[in-house]
């Protein structure tokens, strides 16, 4: 897969999104350190440190990373990004995991996030109050 031609990231899944993670490492003048670029838009590559990674991924790939052997149907070394998200081919043996996340290959993951954790890694905020403002008027 060439990830310049990512395009479906982030790909929807029972109200929750599957979202590419590249870890790719960068040679500094010590040693080579992971880089993490998550894909969360068209167009839009989020990368991150393993210092600046948020917690929710950080947590999520920890988990997807305590398991042994993910299945796949061999060892593939091309593959298109829509074959990344059947989730039914990755977690056969681990089906807890539909919902958390799964590795595809020696550098590609797939995370999954639900809305507010998409919208913050898109760089959206919202306002939580004019929300509830919002519900309280159209109640009353």
């Amino acid at each position: 897969m060439r990830t310049e031609e990512i395009i479906h990231s982030p790909y929807p899944l029972d109200n929750k999104h599957m979202v590419l993670l590249e870890v790719d490492f960068v040679v500094t003048s010590r040693r080579p350190l992971p880089q993490y670029n998550l894909y969360v838009g068209y167009n839009t590559k989020k990368i991150f440190s393993s210092h600046s990674l948020p917690s929710f991924i950080q947590s999520k790939l920890a988990m997807v990373n305590s398991v042994e052997k993910w299945n796949s149907s061999g060892h593939e070394t091309t593959f298109h990004e829509i074959d990344c998200y059947m989730h039914h081919r990755y977690t056969k043996n681990n089906p807890e995991f539909q919902h958390i996340g799964w590795q595809v290959s020696d550098s590609i993951y797939v995370i999954v996030l639900d809305q507010d954790e998409l919208t913050e890694l898109q760089g959206i905020s919202i306002d939580t109050r004019k929300e509830s403002q919002r519900e309280s008027q159209k109640d009353s």
